[in-house]
């Protein structure tokens, strides 16, 4: 992402191929949604940073054929913003990403976060 915010800590896409649901760079598709997320609630938001804290939490649910067709992938973040009032914080949570149906024609992938704290710096 030139020119977006800085992000440490987030495997490498190779090093979680559990996560090819998400695309080829899961870590692009999570910052667009986490900012996106964050426009809505004040338009004025700026990301200056993200960094996951872990390796992402994965559960899978496979069908009777041992197909994975559900996958929950969960990150533990800091997100470092700047409101549309000039206020720095860091937002501490989980960002969540759901998958179902996965490799049928009904797949559909959701996601949310859980705050957990939020600090003004």
């Amino acid at each position: 992402m030139t020119g977006g915010p800085e992000l440490y800590g987030f495997p490498p896409p190779g090093a979680l191929p559990d996560l090819r649901w998400l695309g080829p760079d899961y870590v692009s598709v999570l910052v667009y949604d986490l900012t996106q997320g964050l426009l809505r609630q004040d338009t004025g938001t700026c990301v200056m940073g993200v960094r996951c804290e872990g390796e992402p939490e994965m559960k899978a649910a496979v069908d009777p054929a041992g197909v994975i067709r559900a996958h929950d992938a969960c990150f533990p973040l800091q997100v470092f913003v700047q409101d549309g009032a000039g206020r720095p914080w860091r937002l501490s949570g989980l960002w969540t990403y759901s998958g179902r149906d996965l490799g049928t024609p009904a797949a559909s992938i959701t996601h949310f976060w859980q705050l957990v704290a939020a600090e003004g710096v």
